[in-house]
């Protein structure tokens, strides 16, 4: 098979993979487990940093990362989907990147691959490979409940397409909200737009992903330049892992602290947002908690 040089593609069998990362799938994939999905990203270099090439594998069983080294070699990060917490999902202008975080040793780690967004949509299958691995009984096809769009006919642009382009597929429709940025007196911005969307199955966080660091010239106001952002973040956290959560208030904001758990560790994301969303944010988490205790 002829491996692409530019884009990611996906692989027919662990042998198309180049060396040295076909020897560390051989290494590291079991016996007669088969891969179910098999992704090869080429190495890139963008301004000082150089990113290495990836095979990105998805087993019946768990996943595992293989990434060449410097000195030539290979390395590999894997977890059984019993000890996989969440995943994130990160684009901005040609980049992506995906985090999938995981338990071992009793603390986080996670496991990065970067890409040329063109292949994005191998890695969104990677995605619900992997949440169907770590829920399987909530992953079967179920038709879209019709409230979806309505629920994000009134949200911005950029959001709404965001949630319409990442909406699990196949899940039942729980809550959704949305809110705006937060900027402090100084209209310096302290958290990006975002929204929640909650289904059966998980919680997906959309965030948007700011520019550069680079300062902004000094006559571009921080309100205009938060409406050009250019890429956003998603994050998928399965239900199954979501141990506890709080709604609290900061000075300037409100957050909604998740604490989520594997077999072997866990880990806590916080999602700012504003205060005014506190109660359409607690809203949305209790009829999801409802869902759950009623469906077991």
């Amino acid at each position: 098979m002829e491996i692409d040089t530019r884009f990611p593609i996906k692989l027919n069998a662990v042998s198309d993979a180049p060396e040295p990362l076909r020897g560390a799938l051989v290494e590291s994939i079991p016996s007669g487990e088969p891969a179910r999905l098999l992704v090869h990203a080429p190495g890139f270099t963008a301004g000082d940093e150089k990113s290495p090439a990836t095979v990105l594998a998805v087993t019946s069983n768990g996943w595992l990362v293989a990434s060449e080294t410097e000195e030539g070699n290979a390395g590999v990060e894997k977890s059984d989907f019993a000890d996989t917490l969440f995943l994130e999902l990160k684009s901005i202008l040609l980049l992506g990147q995906l985090r999938i975080s995981f338990a071992a040793s009793g603390a986080a780690r996670s496991a990065t691959i970067k890409f040329d967004t063109v292949g994005d949509e191998l890695y969104r299958e990677a995605i619900d490979l992997v949440l169907s691995g770590i829920d399987p009984a909530l992953s079967g096809a179920v038709e879209k409940d019709r409230t979806e769009s309505s629920a994000f006919q009134t949200w911005p642009l950029k959001i709404r397409n965001e949630a319409q382009r990442f909406w699990p597929q196949g899940q039942q429709f729980l809550a959704a909200v949305e809110w705006t940025a937060i900027f402090d007196a100084a209209q310096r911005l302290l958290a990006p737009a975002g929204a929640l969307l909650i289904t059966e199955r998980e919680l997906v966080v959309i965030s948007d992903e700011e520019k550069s660091p680079a300062e902004p010239p000094p006559e571009t106001p921080a309100v205009e330049q938060a409406k050009e952002e250019l890429g956003g973040i998603i994050s998928f956290i399965p239900r199954a892992r979501l141990k506890d959560f709080q709604v609290r208030h900061d000075e300037s904001f409100d957050v909604l602290t998740l604490r989520v758990r594997a077999a072997h560790g866990e880990e806590e994301l916080e999602i700012r947002f504003p205060s005014n969303d506190e109660k359409a944010v607690a809203e949305a988490m209790e009829r999801m908690s409802h869902s759950r205790k009623g469906a077991s």
